[in-house]
């Protein structure tokens, strides 16, 4: 298969007239100087403040009859200024309108962490698990039990001598170790002689 000749085609002809010299470009400032210079307008008449001469009545060209509307006299309608108009005082005979109160929130009571050990611990539980099974009150709570045995030393404050409970020491001396004895003996003293004393 004969493959397609390149270029241009035979029949393609470029003609470029022979001006016997390079071609004169014009130069961008003669392009300014031919622009047209803008004129500035012609001043506005003034208006005339002397009314135009009366028509005569025999011409007929100047014959024209003007029509005036009549004058309406139109009375603009004042806005409404709204004005916050005074509340009346309640007379004596009215009963005064109920002042609204706040709600208040009632505050959470105020809580106290004790840290126990394990013994202690077991101590308390099988405190409360004897008050639930031989009382009548069958669902009684560990804040009840533990406010009755502060109660309980608490009326005996007066009896309560720690006079010879000696110093804790430092953690894990036998000082330390047996400080919570020394004061359960002095606590079971005061109640013993306030319930001497106040036997109810």
């Amino acid at each position: 298969m004969a493959k397609g000749n390149r270029g241009l085609p035979p029949s393609f002809k470029l003609d470029i007239p022979d001006q016997g010299g390079p071609v004169q470009l014009g130069d961008y400032l003669d392009e300014v100087d031919a622009a047209p210079v803008a004129r500035p307008a012609a001043p506005r008449p003034a208006p005339q403040t002397t009314p135009p001469a009366p028509a005569e009545p025999n011409a007929a060209s100047e014959n024209v009859v003007e029509f005036r509307r009549p004058h309406v006299a139109t009375e603009e309608t004042p806005r409404s200024v709204e004005r916050a108009e005074p509340r009346p005082a309640p007379q004596a005979d009215e009963p005064a309108a109920p002042k609204r109160r706040r709600r208040r929130i009632p505050k959470a009571p105020p809580r106290k962490q004790i840290n126990t050990t394990p013994e202690t611990q077991r101590m308390i539980d099988e405190i409360i698990d004897y008050v639930q099974t031989y009382s009548i009150q069958r669902d009684a709570k560990a804040s009840e039990i533990f406010h009755a045995l502060v109660l309980t030393l608490h009326e005996s404050l007066e009896e309560l001598d720690l006079s010879n409970v000696p110093a804790r020491g430092r953690w894990g001396t036998p000082t330390a170790q047996a400080f919570p004895i020394t004061l359960k003996s002095a606590f079971k003293t005061a109640i013993s002689k306030s319930q001497k004393k106040n036997p109810r």
